[in-house]
């Protein structure tokens, strides 16, 4: 009796065409994870720069500040020391007329 070889039945089209998308399905999400990695990375340097400059900011806006209230209590006393002279000065018109008589009646 003569054997007969068995052959596998040929795969039908389709699952050749299954087999092509699942093949470039994986190249695409290879791609996107790759590209994700890569866009992480520049997010962390930036972030990373940009920490550093803010923190700069943050320490000058804090200086400006300090700066400003210690010049809001200098304008305060400045406008006391005004005041004061101006008084001092309004004090000084009657002297003044009193000196014009004084200097005319010599």
């Amino acid at each position: 009796m003569a054997t007969r070889k068995r052959t596998t039945p040929p795969e039908p089209p389709w699952q050749v065409i299954l087999e092509d998308i699942r093949s470039q399905n994986r190249a695409t999400l290879e791609a996107v994870q790759s590209s994700h990695l890569s866009l992480q990375g520049q997010i962390a340097e930036v972030d990373q720069r940009l920490g550093g400059r803010l923190t700069l900011v943050e320490g000058a806006v804090r200086q400006n500040s300090a700066d400003i209230r210690e010049f809001k209590s200098d304008v305060a006393e400045l406008k006391s020391d005004v005041r004061r002279v101006e008084g001092k000065v309004d004090g000084l018109g009657p002297l003044e007329q009193r000196v014009a008589t004084l200097e005319r009646s010599r």
